[in-house]
Parts: C-alpha cells; structure tokens; sequence
C-alpha cells in the first residue's frame, strides 16, 4: 500500500513499521558485510579508510537528490552509521591474526 491509499493513521503507523523493520534488517545485513571486510584490511588506516567513507556520503548524497530525499538527513544518518561500524569493525579487527 501507498501513502496516498491509506485510510487511516493506523494504515499509515502500519505501513511506517513495515518499513522500519526492513530498515533495521538491512542495516544488520550492511553490518555484517561490514565485519567481513575486516579479513581483508592490514591495518587501522585501512579499517578507517577516509577516502572511501568520503565516496560513501557523497553516493549517498546523490541517491538522496534522486529519491527526493534531503541529503543532509542521509549524509548524517551515513555519518553515524558508518562512523558506528568503523568502531566496531576496528574491534573485530584487532581480534583477527593479520
């Protein structure tokens, strides 16, 4: 269902849960590629890699233009996100016998 075929609040709330349990999924699918990612970096600059957190928010930011999206609201959630996943990646990663 659409937001314009909704009848109620409550068909609005319900359509608003669907989506956010698909959000939270996703982001634990994302989490997870995250920590795999880990094998394969030889150091803390590479857990970190500032270059490719820069291309991440600016291709996000661009999805953001193309779904109609604020960019800023995206590139914050990405800032968070990703800023969340480093930590735990570097973590992960200090485990793993490099």
């Amino acid at each position: 269902m659409t937001p314009e075929h909704c009848r109620n609040i409550d068909e609005i709330r319900a359509g608003i849960d669907t989506i956010d349990e698909e959000i939270v999924r996703l982001i634990s699918q994302r989490a997870r590629f995250v920590k795999a990612a880990a094998r394969f970096k030889r150091s803390e600059t590479a857990v970190k890699d500032e270059k490719r957190v820069a291309a991440v928010i600016g291709s996000k930011r661009k999805l953001a233009v193309a779904y109609d999206v604020a960019p800023g609201l995206i590139e914050a959630v990405y800032r968070t996100m990703i800023g969340h996943f480093i930590n735990e990646e570097l973590e992960h990663w200090k485990t793993l016998d490099s």
